[in-house]
């Protein structure tokens, strides 16, 4: 299931609010490379049958920006019981690929049941 996540009430409510994991991607719309890699991250969810949230940070007054150091969308994460337990930034200039998804996931793979 992905929540589409556009406020930080929706972010406390879906991700910090829950007991058990959820990866998010924290993405903006004017993003180029957060337009290419949503549709991947969408399947990629499906196929490992995941909880999942894209977090949209398109107004730089969201204070997740902020609380979450996000200094480069797309950016991966995962919460569990309301806790940041992991991450995976994107690169500048060039995003995240389906590669450095899968890694992540892996890594996180024995949190994520």
């Amino acid at each position: 299931m992905m929540e589409d996540i556009r406020d930080p009430d929706a972010f406390r409510r879906h991700v910090l609010g829950t007991s058990g994991p959820v990866v998010v991607l924290f993405s903006a719309t004017w993003c180029p490379f957060c337009r290419r890699f949503t549709p991947e991250f969408a399947k990629l969810s499906q196929e490992l049958r995941i909880r999942t949230a894209t977090v949209h940070l398109d107004d730089y007054e969201n204070p997740l920006w902020e609380d979450y150091a996000v200094d480069v969308v797309p950016t991966i994460a995962l919460f569990r019981g309301g806790e940041l337990v992991d991450r995976q930034d994107g690169v500048l200039g060039y995003g995240l690929d389906r590669r450095a998804v899968r890694d992540f996931v892996g890594r996180v793979s024995p949190l994520l049941a």
